[in-house]
């Protein structure tokens, strides 16, 4: 069957302490208590959680898994590591060791356990409940998030961004409780507080592109346009008293062509296309972009000995981080999750009948998907993130559910040849 690898990987069913272990994973990775709770952090509890995560990956890989979409990942790691050869640091090599064979495996427990409809339906709902915590800790460390890779409040509104459609869609679902679906309605809200106590205007951009392409891949287009202003006035009165001081003027500062931070960014951008020009096949090493400056600045059209230098500054954008560090060869490989995938999403959600549960379940996470990729690809305009875990979880959440629908369709056909014979 077309799908057969796939399904085979799908066979074995893990016991309720491992789907209870990748919870934890999650929840750890993404809302960070050990830093946010005093005392939690004394003993490294979540370093032994993360590794016993890694060796069940380990003890469960098979070679197959490398030809579905979460194989990706190890690949992205071998083409760090090719790109480091002849780099000025080892950066390549670290990012390489860490995504072959510490998130990759750690991707492989999250594809291998979460694979039936209960299952990938709890996970939808966890999801909801990390963002729920995420947004309380962000508002409360305002204007920062969790800490980690959502410790800068760029990277809090980015990580928010791409958490507002899950949490959105898994309240468009027709079985919920009204206390469930005020639970997910709360939690949108809160997101919303949260990007705005982050004062991000990338994060502010990545808010639009998700809430755009929920609004592109709605039904009733006009009619929720509508909605939407009329409840964008009533609460842009209610927010105003509340904004956190001047976020008015930072967000209009976006377009100001006098603002140190956006010179500075395009002054950086510049240097990164010199870099991808001078390699442009395989770039100039994963993660290298700052320990290469030095050697390009004096080369931009601006650097005139008296300006402020910018060595050892890094990219702040996920474009200007992927052309020059990972050249033609990275864009092939980003090219495909940012691309591609939601691009296969698409096709697929417009597939779905959502006459049955399993449809709307699969409409509904492709939805999702899509639109967190637009946030990351908006927000990460203006941030390095490249090599954030957003990558390979979204990548891990594109293959569950593409292995989901499959294997449905898989059953489907097989119910129509049993009932023809």
């Amino acid at each position: 069957m077309k799908h057969k690898v796939l399904n085979n990987i799908a066979a074995k069913e893990y016991p309720k302490y491992v789907v209870t272990l990748m919870y934890a994973y999650l929840f750890c990775y993404y809302v960070r208590p050990q830093d946010n709770i005093p005392g939690m952090g004394i003993v490294p509890w979540v370093g032994v959680l993360f590794l016993i995560v890694t060796i069940y990956g380990f003890f469960n890989f098979k070679i197959s898994l490398l030809k579905t979409p979460v194989g990706l990942i190890f690949w992205l790691g071998v083409m760090f590591g090719l790109v480091g050869i002849g780099a000025i640091s080892p950066a390549s090599f670290k990012l390489a060791i860490k995504w072959m064979f510490q998130t990759f495996p750690q991707c492989v427990m999250l594809y291998l356990v979460f694979k039936s409809g209960s299952q990938i339906k709890g996970l939808f709902h966890w999801w909801c409940v990390i963002y729920f915590f995420m947004a309380i800790i962000t508002i409360k460390n305002a204007p920062r998030g969790p800490g980690d890779f959502t410790n800068d409040p760029n990277d809090a509104a980015l990580a928010l961004s791409m958490g507002l459609p899950f949490v959105f869609y898994a309240a468009q679902q027709l079985d919920l409780s009204k206390k469930l679906k005020y639970f997910y309605y709360l939690t949108v809200i809160l997101i919303l507080v949260g990007i705005i106590f982050t004062t991000s205007r990338g994060g502010f951009l990545g808010l639009l592109a998700a809430i755009l392409v929920i609004w592109w891949l709605s039904k009733s287009r006009v009619k929720i346009a509508l909605y939407s202003f009329l409840i964008a006035m009533t609460a842009g009165i209610l927010v105003m008293g509340v904004l956190p001081s001047g976020y008015i003027d930072e967000v209009n500062s976006i377009s100001d062509p006098n603002d140190e931070t956006r010179i500075e960014r395009f002054r950086t951008w510049e240097m990164g296309w010199i870099m991808f020009k001078d390699k442009p096949l395989v770039g100039i090493g994963a993660g290298n972009f700052m320990y290469t400056t030095a050697n390009y600045q004096r080369k931009t059209s601006w650097w005139t000995r008296n300006e402020k230098s910018l060595v050892g500054r890094s990219a702040h954008s996920l474009y200007f981080q992927i052309l020059p560090e990972l050249g033609l060869i990275g864009i092939m490989f980003y090219a495909y999750a940012m691309i591609y995938a939601p691009l296969k999403l698409y096709v697929l959600r417009k597939k779905t009948t959502g006459v049955d549960e399993q449809d709307e379940l699969v409409r509904l996470l492709s939805n999702s998907l899509i639109a967190a990729m637009a946030a990351y690809a908006v927000s990460g305009a203006f941030i390095s993130v490249a090599y954030y875990p957003h990558i390979p979880i979204w990548i891990t959440m594109y293959a569950i559910i593409i292995r989901y629908s499959n294997t449905n369709l898989d059953q489907s056909i097989s119910t129509v040849t049993t009932s023809k014979v």
